[in-house]
């Protein structure tokens, strides 16, 4: 029996709208609060790498041009392309969205989508990333038309065991979030319930614990409350030293000269619950 298209339509209308009302519901002013903390900030957008991608730099150069992604200004014409984080998991996307035959003004549509501004600079990027590593696990739906939509686990469980919906790919922003965090504990205390109902502080101790991005963490109570997190991490020695110092807000910075030259940079982030 071939498949009616018009009734899929009409079903995938009332997906959307379940789907606006689960965001509504997940999209809390604690979790905005976390994911807009200068700290988060600095680590997904200001701390920029030279992506290892299978794409050629000829292919990036194109992609660049064809405003799908968005590295950082080069020093120079020629030299490498450098992305922060969230950019560098969008090229991961657009690698394997390509498999599948997606063209590129299709492709073009799905980062408008994930790059979209919910709130102030809240992206929905930031949400779907932050809610599956402290939270549910974020799915991204692409439909054959460019056509995107952002969903829980669980929505997606119970939509696609009730009822038929168009041809899609599926995205998994926790397994995409693993490649950007390799030393990860995203497991850690998953199924705990009590991580539904985290303030924003609470949820950045949660955040460094299943990252897995700092060396040693230390948190100081007082009367049985956190007042104090102690997050220590190495930094990259090709940073410029000028831009550690200038971007340090509560943090004590060490560093090693050996030969004089900087082997070694260490950084302690101060953050008061």
């Amino acid at each position: 029996m071939a498949l009616n298209f018009e009734k899929l339509k009409e079903k995938q209308k009332e997906l959307e709208e379940k789907v606006r009302q689960e965001q509504m519901e997940n999209m809390s002013k604690e979790l905005i609060s976390f994911v807009l903390d200068g700290d988060l900030t600095h680590s997904f957008r200001e701390e920029k790498i030279r992506k290892v991608t299978e794409q050629s730099k000829r292919v990036l150069s194109y992609w660049v041009k064809k405003g799908l992604i968005h590295p950082a200004e080069r020093e120079k014409e020629g030299a490498w392309f450098y992305f922060d984080r969230t950019e560098s998991i969008w090229i991961d996307i657009i690698t394997q969205i390509r498999e599948f035959g997606l063209d590129l003004d299709k492709i073009l549509l799905v980062r408008e989508a994930l790059f979209q501004k919910v709130v102030e600079s809240f992206r929905m990027i930031d949400f779907c990333l932050m809610h599956s590593i402290l939270k549910e696990s974020y799915l991204m739906i692409i439909y054959a038309d460019g056509k995107t939509g952002f969903m829980t686990t669980s929505l997606y469980a119970e939509t696609i065991s009730s009822e038929n919906l168009p041809p899609h790919l599926v995205f998994n922003f926790f397994h995409l979030a693993k490649n950007i965090f390799p030393n990860n504990n995203f497991t850690l205390g998953l199924k705990d319930p009590k991580t539904a109902d985290l303030s924003s502080s609470e949820m950045k101790i949660l955040y460094y614990l299943r990252t897995g991005d700092f060396q040693e963490i230390r948190v100081r109570l007082k009367d049985g409350e956190t007042y104090l997190v102690e997050a220590t991490r190495k930094i990259d020695v090709s940073n410029k030293l000028i831009d550690v110092i200038r971007e340090a807000k509560y943090q004590d910075i060490e560093i090693k000269v050996e030969n004089e030259r900087i082997v070694y940079i260490k950084s302690t982030e101060k953050i008061k619950a």
